[in-house]
């Protein structure tokens, strides 16, 4: 007899933890941790998925803002946090796939801390460059190797996935240009106008601008096709490298231990946020476009993008204090 009950208090404790968890959830409000300053692109995209998910969900999921060290703070508030699905978040490939393998003294353990839960968008890589360069790919890496001591670079700062690129293709060509970083994409911008530097690594968003005034010009996309933003820009795949593919991307999050029916439900109503009128025309305004992943392919794709970076970090020998 004392076996029977053992075995149905067991049987009751496992129940407790099976999908039928989901059908209670929400029960109260869920915290949406950003790890950047409200403002910017990420914050922006951060609110639409909230009050999507407040909408879809039938409880407020309020946004707060943890920014500092390129992300890490808020990863790292999110990573300590329960895993029960009441505190989420705005998941990069800054803090997920290159912050942890960059830092001498990372905060948290990308691979074991965080449930990944849903993907945003992908927004690959832009080469652009002066005015007085060459106009195409292979002229600029021409220019660069017969020129090295002529040749800056510029990037969102050592060890952002802009820097990284940028040393993955001067390894590859044989050639060693100096670095100039900076802390954003218009200063990089500013400096290409003004010829400070030659070659600029950033987001597509901001340059296009510039690019159609004539003040910049677009070399390459990193990406697998030509970004429908600049459709007259040939993508590195296309250019015959598929090697220096290069993204980044955004994507909901949640500490380790979330139930997996918890995970796909939010999954699902993610996916949904990202497919409505509101979040297409937020998304469009800043110059993406939404690329949503089921649960499974996408927690794949953020194990890859993990191996990845972080084989190409250690290779590169990048590492940073923080």
């Amino acid at each position: 007899m004392r076996a029977l009950i053992l075995a149905l208090g067991l049987l009751a404790i496992f129940a407790s933890r099976s999908p039928a968890a989901a059908q209670n959830y929400p029960r109260q409000t869920i915290k949406f941790i950003v790890p950047f300053p409200p403002g910017g692109a990420a914050d922006l995209l951060s609110r639409v998925i909230a009050q999507k998910l407040s909408q879809s969900l039938g409880q407020s999921v309020i946004i707060e803002n943890r920014a500092g060290v390129a992300g890490s703070v808020g990863a790292a508030v999110l990573s300590h946090a329960a895993g029960d699905g009441y505190t989420i978040g705005l998941g990069s490939l800054s803090t997920l796939a290159l912050n942890p393998f960059v830092s001498k003294s990372p905060l948290y353990d990308p691979r074991k801390d965080f449930t990944p839960i849903a993907r945003l968008t992908e927004l690959p890589v832009l080469m652009a460059v002066s005015t007085d360069m060459p106009e195409s790919f292979d002229g600029v890496i021409d220019y660069a190797r017969k020129n090295p001591d002529k040749t800056n670079y510029s990037t969102n700062g050592v060890g952002s996935s802009t820097h990284i690129l940028a040393e993955m293709i001067q390894r590859k060509f044989g050639f060693k240009a100096s670095h100039v970083p900076y802390g954003g994409d218009v200063p990089i911008i500013n400096a290409l106008i003004g010829r400070q530097v030659q070659i600029g690594l950033l987001a597509i968003p901001a340059a296009v601008e510039f690019i159609k005034a004539g003040k910049i010009r677009a070399i390459m996309t990193a990406s697998v096709k030509r970004s429908p933003i600049l459709p007259d820009t040939p993508s590195i795949v296309e250019l015959g490298h598929p090697d220096l593919v290069s993204a980044t991307w955004f994507s909901v999050v949640g500490p380790a231990g979330v139930p997996r029916d918890i995970a796909l439900l939010l999954n699902r109503e993610v996916n949904k946020a990202l497919a409505s009128p509101e979040a297409r025309q937020v998304f469009k305004g800043a110059g993406l476009e939404p690329t949503p992943l089921e649960l499974d392919a996408f927690q794949d794709y953020v194990k890859s993008e993990q191996d990845k970076w972080g084989a190409e970090i250690s290779k590169l020998d990048i590492h940073v204090d923080q």
